[in-house]
């Protein structure tokens, strides 16, 4: 991998050891050998060390140089503690997201990881204190009288937790439900059929376009569509009885979230407008006879960006890898070496579901409260909680004031759910018991960023499809080339089985609207443990998740549409898993007009020829809709029929 220096930074061990003995007493620590950081005309820096540890270690260095007030604002925002940074404005959020307990998450990640990938960490968080130590801070600090809290390998992981939470957890069961209520309610007092309106008119589950990543994938299609057809209907009106406390207390923490900016920016509510793109063309089809890759993610348009260019080498350690990293992170997540190349987009997979429970005094219990299961008591867990805010304005650094709890906005503990994952109770009705809880995949202790590590010194296929394994938290779909020819597409993320669906039919609810938590609707408890699983709970094998290598067509797409074309009959629950149980990955996937349209373009260019390089980057630049091509017209010719009416 070839560049070009604008700059040339040496920092042997000798010369950091000065530099920070100059303003501490503690001198820079770890490096083992001489580090060059080379910062080409982009500014994009190029780390070259001679062991792992060296090369982490400065990545911590120079992430912290470059984006150290982002680094603490996420950690922050992940953790519940950004009031202690930026003031009472962020109180609420840091209520919400302490709530939700991506900090805990990260807590008990930490012990699960390999020695290599905690050294890393260790390595990691070195580097940004040590750039701390021997820098003033960014202006922010000033203007917010702070000073910056040493950095921890925990952080690292909330941040990447915080990042894969925003592209995976989503509360879309709470507005389908409350949506559904108020068409069946509409229907019983007007005479229309509500549930058939919502699911096959106005919330469809099929695409607008059939475009489907693996339409041919090795997946059985035995159908129960009279079934469950039969059965929607009743889960309308199962919806329709959900209790109004439930439903208000829904209604009530949705319009909670909106309002916080912070939590806005890290949970999916409603419609999202961001899609990513990727695809990939096998070597047979191209100019060069090697396989181009092409991905293009599309996060937060947030500043500074949420990814960050680096080149990590380190070639006795196995090191030789360029591309995205997260600030605050260790390691690639996105780019390629020296013999592969990967990608990534969003697979909306169910990962998350929200319960109504019935809350009831308990004097055993640690909470005085106990949530009823099949009729029987299970102690609710209290975490206590000390909500800080930092005093702006007054001179004093670090003035932090402990904000008392009350009854209504700030609790003394966050209650958890043991059966949900060790999921929060969110909403509850002290009168009645009624109660929310959520139950998501990434409460659990996870190791995805060992599938980081392990993809930046991978070497072929085998070596991708192992660190995959670890990718615990999130749910990806996978873009992979490599210098052998290969081309392949995969899924990812630990979905859960549902018992009703594994029974083969659906108890109340579905599980894209709110469930029952007083039985019938739980996550199987793990019996078939799957290589790398994380979360206590019996989960999709990845032989089952739609994958492909080498496809026959030459090439595959996927931007966020639906993998394996379950959804394009528009019934989500009417698939088969081999041995039985309902195949149920989500309740819908992207519209499917960006990748119908990349595959329109590849097909055409393919029977012209060979593609380049150029013909990739003008696919990624084209910005036809296919839904406008169907809309416009029909739009212009009643725009001209109310004129002439």
């Amino acid at each position: 991998m070839a560049f070009r220096p604008s700059c040339l930074l040496l920092l042997p061990l000798a010369l950091l050891a000065s530099a920070a003995s100059a303003q501490s007493p503690i001198p820079f620590l770890g490096l083992d050998a001489e580090v060059q950081v080379i910062r080409d005309k982009e500014g994009i820096p190029h780390i070259i060390a001679q062991n792992e540890h060296d090369l982490i270690l400065m990545q911590g260095w120079v992430h912290a140089r470059d984006r150290l007030f982002q680094m603490d604002f996420r950690r922050r925002q992940a953790s519940g503690t950004l009031a202690e940074l930026v003031g009472g404005a962020a109180l609420a959020s840091d209520v919400e997201l302490r709530v939700l307990g991506l900090r805990r998450a990260a807590e008990r990640s930490l012990p699960l990881l390999s020695t290599e990938t905690q050294a890393a960490l260790d390595a990691y968080t070195a580097g940004v204190n040590a750039y701390v130590t021997t820098h003033p801070l960014p202006p922010e600090y000033l203007a917010l009288e702070r000073t910056f809290d040493p950095w921890t390998a925990v952080d690292s992981l909330a941040v990447g937790k915080l990042i894969a939470f925003s592209l995976s957890f989503d509360l879309d069961d709470i507005e389908r439900t409350e949506t559904l209520v108020a068409y069946v309610t509409a229907g019983l007092a007007e005479g229309f059929d509500g549930t058939a309106l919502f699911l096959e008119d106005t919330n469809r589950s099929a695409p607008f376009d059939p475009a489907a990543t693996v339409p041919d994938a090795n997946l059985e299609t035995a159908t129960v569509a009279a079934t469950v057809a039969a059965e929607s209907r009743r889960n309308g009106r199962a919806a329709a009885a959900l209790r109004p406390e439930t439903l208000a207390m829904a209604r009530e923490y949705l319009e909670r979230l909106r309002a916080l900016p912070e939590v806005r920016g890290a949970v999916r509510l409603g419609d999202d407008p961001r899609g990513s793109n990727e695809w990939a063309v096998a070597g047979e089809n191209t100019v060069s006879g090697r396989p181009l890759i092409a991905n293009d993610p599309h996060l937060d348009l947030d500043t500074p960006s949420t990814f960050y260019q680096n080149h990590l080498k380190a070639d006795p350690a196995g090191f030789d890898v360029i591309g995205g990293s997260f600030a605050g992170v260790p390691y690639v997540i996105l780019g390629q070496n020296k013999t592969i190349a990967w990608g990534a987009t969003v697979n909306p997979m169910d990962v998350t579901d929200v319960f109504q429970e019935q809350v009831v005094p308990d004097p055993s219990s640690p909470s005085l409260l106990s949530t009823l299961y099949l009729g029987n008591p299970e102690p609710i867990i209290p975490i206590p909680q000390v909500f800080r805010v930092n005093v702006i304005g007054d001179g004093v650094p670090d003035n932090l004031i402990v904000v008392p709890p009350d009854d209504v906005n700030i609790p003394a503990a966050v209650l958890i759910v043991p059966r949900r994952n060790d999921g929060p109770i969110v909403a509850l009705d002290a009168a009645t018991g009624a109660a929310l809880s959520i139950q998501y995949t990434g409460f659990s202790g996870t190791r995805e960023i060992q599938a980081f590590r392990a993809w930046d010194l991978a070497g072929n296929l085998d070596d991708f499809v192992a660190g995959l394994q670890n990718f615990d938290f999130g749910s990806e779909n996978w873009a992979y080339v490599d210098t052998a020819g290969n081309i392949a597409y995969f899924t990812s993320a630990e979905l859960p089985i549902r018992e009703d669906l594994q029974a083969g039919f659906v108890a109340g609810r579905p599980p894209f609207f709110i469930r029952n938590g007083l039985g019938g609707n739980e996550w199987l408890p793990v019996s078939s443990p799957q290589p790398g699983q994380a979360v206590p709970f019996e989960i999709l094998p990845f032989a089952e998740m739609p994958q492909i290598v080498n496809p026959p067509a030459g090439f595959f797409v996927n931007a966020n549409n639906d993998p394996a074309g379950i959804s394009l009959d528009n019934n989500p629950l009417n698939q088969l898993r081999p041995g039985g149980g309902i195949f149920y990955l989500n309740p819908g996937h992207d519209m499917g007009n960006r990748a119908g349209r990349i595959k329109q373009l590849l097909e055409r260019k393919l029977a012209e020829g060979p593609v380049s390089p150029e013909d990739m980057q003008e696919i990624q630049a084209d910005v036809v809709l296919l839904d406008a091509q169907v809309f416009t017209p029909l739009i212009v010719r009643a725009f001209r029929n109310a004129r002439h009416g």
